[in-house]
């Protein structure tokens, strides 16, 4: 034992210094052990490519994701968000891709991600992308509720502006004429059961319950606006569908956080300063989460016979008066 002890001494310095520092900073992706029960999550809070932007000459906006994504693999996170819009008008799959798969498999790490996705058709779409470990796209969301920003007509927001080119759109409002998804679908990931939804979308309650009686534990909700993702919107939403979340903003704006409904109230355990590019981790009890979900009241009487109006098209439900609601 001396003598190899003594050998380790002479050619411990002779190894490269990256070497040993890549092995003692974290586990590598193959050793990594699933924890299904305390689940670490990662999110950032940059910015790239925004609403209306075309590609810019000499610019990839993936190629300042890859260091986080590095960062979330050592942080030992197992999955790690950005926001809406950041890799710009891509294909998909393309270069802009392949480089966040690339960065993906070597951290073996989940990774969620905005962008423009531009189909051969030349039509497009409001695009989450989701990343597993082996740098896969495993399967994506398209955004379902358009948040435009000019209207005409009456009742207000329900006709985008008249007279305007398809270019003019792209500039100013891309979501008029964006290919709008149809579905909330869950995401089955190794450690739990993960939905998305894309900034607008999260200012209706509904999208979040459905996803969670679908059996979403965690809601991703990535965002791209000047102002803050609403804190308040991500307690309701923790307390009332028994879900965790995770935002994720640009850097212009704010409100990239990190929510865990285990405890009461359900509080938020991480938050990027706004308006600054910053990441953030914490750990999620997704057991405790599992837990609330299979002893909850709220889910055992709930009453869809009383729902219907929710499910109505628009125009074909109006206010009752209150003297009307007060006749027998």
């Amino acid at each position: 034992m001396k003598h190899l002890l003594a050998a380790l001494a002479v050619l411990l310095p002779l190894l490269p210094q990256n070497v040993r520092a890549e092995e003692s900073a974290a586990p590598s992706p193959a050793a990594r052990i699933l924890n299904r029960d305390l689940v670490k999550i990662a999110a950032v809070q940059i910015s790239g490519y925004d609403k209306g932007d075309a590609r810019r000459e000499g610019y990839e906006a993936a190629e300042q994701l890859v260091p986080y994504i590095e960062r979330a693999g050592r942080d030992g996170a197992q999955l790690v968000v950005f926001p809406e819009y950041v890799l710009g008008r891509i294909k998909v799959p393309g270069p802009t891709t392949t480089i966040i798969s690339t960065a993906a498999a070597a951290a073996g790490i989940y990774v969620i991600v905005g962008c423009w996705e531009v189909h051969d058709d030349a039509t497009f779409a409001n695009t989450a992308l989701v990343f597993d470990r082996s740098g896969k796209i495993a399967g994506k969301y398209l955004k379902t509720h358009a948040a435009v920003d000019h209207y005409e007509g009456d009742p207000s927001w329900s006709k985008p502006p008249s007279g305007k080119s398809a270019e003019w759109f792209l500039e100013n409002d891309p979501e008029w004429i964006m290919k709008r998804g149809e579905t909330l679908p869950v995401f089955e990931f190794d450690f739990g059961t993960v939905g998305i939804l894309t900034c607008y979308d999260g200012w209706f309650p509904e999208p979040f319950h459905v996803l969670s009686l679908k059996g979403a534990e965690l809601i991703v909700w990535i965002n791209g606006r000047g102002g803050s993702v609403e804190d308040f919107i991500m307690r309701t939403a923790m307390f009332q569908s028994h879900v965790a979340m995770v935002s994720a903003n640009q850097a212009y704006g704010g409100g990239t956080m990190i929510g865990d409904p285990a405890a009461w109230p359900p509080r938020i355990l991480a938050r990027c300063p706004d308006k600054t590019e910053s990441y953030i981790s914490a750990t999620i009890d997704l057991k405790k989460v599992r837990q609330i979900r299979a002893d909850s009241r709220n889910f055992q009487q709930r009453r869809p016979d009383l729902y219907g109006e929710l499910v109505k098209p628009i125009g074909e439900s109006s206010p009752v008066s209150p003297v009307e609601a007060g006749k027998p």
